[in-house]
């Protein structure tokens, strides 16, 4: 868990994540942390586990893997936008970040034999045709803490609350309180890619462009556009093997393409003691 002390991290996330494609400098990141460079560097890879370039490199990759998985673009043309110069260097980035060539992680996502079709995959999890349907959304900012580790360790909203507690700041400056709020989680991550103990997981709250961040939290924005929604009514320990079935079996047969994108999901019904009831939001490519 991420502790106050760690809160520097959110402003440098915000930064690097949302402008994937910049180079930053070290005393650039560190300005926005109020630490020296060499003091930013040194907190930074400790809680990561890996330094600014590093984490920087491994982000794009994994969003290349994604684009190798979902998409049939050819593959110099993943590895040209996300920086490589060639599909050699590329490759060789690749597998030692996943382990595997380009060529041979997109022949094991997209040779796969299946036996029935998209919605016939979500029926065994209760999802109709009525639950179902395409939204345009506008962009939000969301107030946020992040998770880090398996999605299985919060796979939807926290059972334990003490996880929101950050939150108290701004609810007591705006008279508002935790269980009037419209919560919505974030996958950043898809754990067919990223190693699990890395996997970031974000629960917030929309709010004011103008909002100031209490200490311990995050503010980033979602952006708009049209989204795929599933309502699905199961318990949050399942949520995990449904975006597993949409983005793996659903969406190959789909006639909309899937963006690369993080999904989110909104809490609508999150009474301990009754069936949950979630909206899932992945993003359309155009």
């Amino acid at each position: 868990m991420i502790s106050k002390k760690d809160s520097f991290l959110y402003p440098i996330w915000e930064k690097l994540e949302s402008n994937l494609s910049k180079e930053f400098a070290l005393n650039e990141l560190a300005f926005f942390s109020t630490y020296s460079p060499w003091h930013f560097h040194r907190l930074f890879s400790r809680f990561q586990s890996e330094n600014v370039k590093d984490y920087v490199r491994r982000l794009r990759l994994e969003k290349a893997a994604f684009e190798i998985k979902t998409t049939s673009y050819p593959i110099l043309e993943i590895a040209l936008e996300t920086g490589y110069t060639s599909q050699e260097a590329f490759t060789k980035a690749f597998r030692k970040t996943l382990g595997i060539t380009p060529a041979a992680y997109r022949k094991k996502f997209q040779t796969k034999q299946r036996k029935f079709d998209g919605l016939q995959t979500l029926k065994i999890f209760g999802i109709e045709r009525k639950d179902i349907s395409i939204k345009k959304i506008s962009s939000f900012h969301l107030l946020y803490k992040r998770h880090i580790g398996p999605y299985e360790e919060m796979p939807g909203f926290p059972k334990d609350l003490t996880f929101i507690q950050p939150f108290e700041q701004y609810f007591s400056k705006h008279n508002q309180d935790a269980k009037d709020q419209k919560w919505i989680g974030i996958s950043q991550d898809d754990p067919d890619i990223t190693d699990p103990n890395k996997i970031r997981f974000d629960i917030g709250i929309p709010v004011s462009s103008h909002t100031q961040c209490p200490n311990g939290l995050g503010l980033q924005i979602v952006q708009g556009g049209e989204r795929l929604q599933i309502r699905v009514r199961l318990a949050y320990e399942k949520l995990p093997r449904v975006y597993d079935a949409v983005i793996n079996e659903f969406f190959p047969h789909f006639y909309r393409r899937l963006a690369n994108d993080a999904p989110f999901e909104v809490y609508l019904k999150r009474e301990p003691k009754e069936t949950p009831i979630t909206d899932l939001y992945f993003a359309l490519r155009d």
